[in-house]
């Protein structure tokens, strides 16, 4: 049960990583499909492992980019 609450916890993460990209860097989903093709295998499977050592590391993070990405 809580490997797929993490495993929800950290599609959402990635959802809002690339929600934020459109909005303020005007980034494509395919941005590194060519410079980093498994970019995103690597995201989510270190921040996968992460949270399974930490349980709050998934909301650590989000935390970290809404502080990042909001706060001026």
């Amino acid at each position: 049960m809580a490997s797929s609450s993490s495993c929800r916890a950290l599609h959402c993460l990635l959802a809002l990583f690339l929600l934020c990209s459109f909005a303020y860097g005007q980034l494509s989903p395919s941005f590194y499909a060519k410079t980093c093709p498994t970019l995103e295998l690597i995201v989510r499977s270190t921040v996968t492992k992460a949270v399974l050592v930490e349980r709050r590391m998934g909301a650590s993070l989000l935390r970290l980019h809404f502080h990042d990405c909001f706060v001026q």
